[in-house]
C-alpha cells in the first residue's frame, strides 16, 4: 500500500494519520448523523438516501481506518471532533423543537454535508502519499455528490 519512507519536507509521518484520523471520525459522525436524519424524516424515499448516505460513510470510515491499522499502528487518535458531534447534537436538538419536520432535517443533513465537504476538500490539498491522496480524491468525489443530492432535496423542500 503506502510507503512510509516516502515523506516530502512540508509534511511529516505524524501529520498523514492525523489528517486520515479526522476523515475517518468526519467520516463516522457523517454515518450516524444521517442514520438519525433517516429514522426521523418519515418520507421513505428520503431516509432510504439517507441509510445509503450513512452506509457509503461506514465504508469511508473502515477504509481509513484500514490505513491507519496497516500503515500507522503506533498512531494514538484524540477523542471525536467537536463539530462532528455538535452536528450530531444539532440534528437531535432540532428534531426536538420541530417535530420531525422533514425540511429541518434536510437542513440538518445539508449542513453537515456543508462541512464534510469541506474536510474531504482540505484533505485533498494536503500533500499525501499518492495512494492515500487518491482515496481521498475518491472520497470526496463522493461526498460532493452526496452534498448536491442533499443539497437538491434542501431546495425541493425548499
Amino acid at each position: 500500500m503506502y510507503d512510509p519512507d516516502f515523506m516530502t519536507e512540508e509534511h511529516t509521518s505524524t501529520d498523514v494519520p492525523e489528517v486520515v484520523e479526522h476523515l475517518a471520525r468526519t467520516a463516522e459522525d457523517g454515518a450516524r448523523g444521517f442514520e438519525q436524519a433517516a429514522e426521523h424524516i418519515g418520507d421513505p424515499a428520503i431516509g432510504l438516501l439517507f441509510r445509503e448516505l450513512g452506509m457509503e460513510r461506514r465504508r469511508f470510515a473502515e477504509q481509513l481506518r484500514a490505513i491507519l491499522s496497516t500503515d500507522y499502528r503506533e498512531f494514538v487518535p484524540e477523542q471525536g471532533t467537536v463539530k462532528g458531534a455538535l452536528h450530531r447534537g444539532w440534528i437531535a436538538v432540532k428534531d426536538a423543537l420541530t417535530g420531525d419536520d422533514p425540511g429541518a432535517i434536510i437542513a440538518a443533513a445539508e449542513e453537515g454535508e456543508d462541512y464534510a465537504l469541506e474536510q474531504w476538500n482540505e484533505a485533498a490539498a494536503t500533500p499525501l502519499p499518492s495512494e492515500i491522496a487518491e482515496l481521498v480524491r475518491r472520497q470526496r468525489d463522493a461526498v460532493e455528490r452526496a452534498h448536491d443530492r442533499v443539497r437538491a432535496l434542501e431546495l425541493a423542500a425548499g
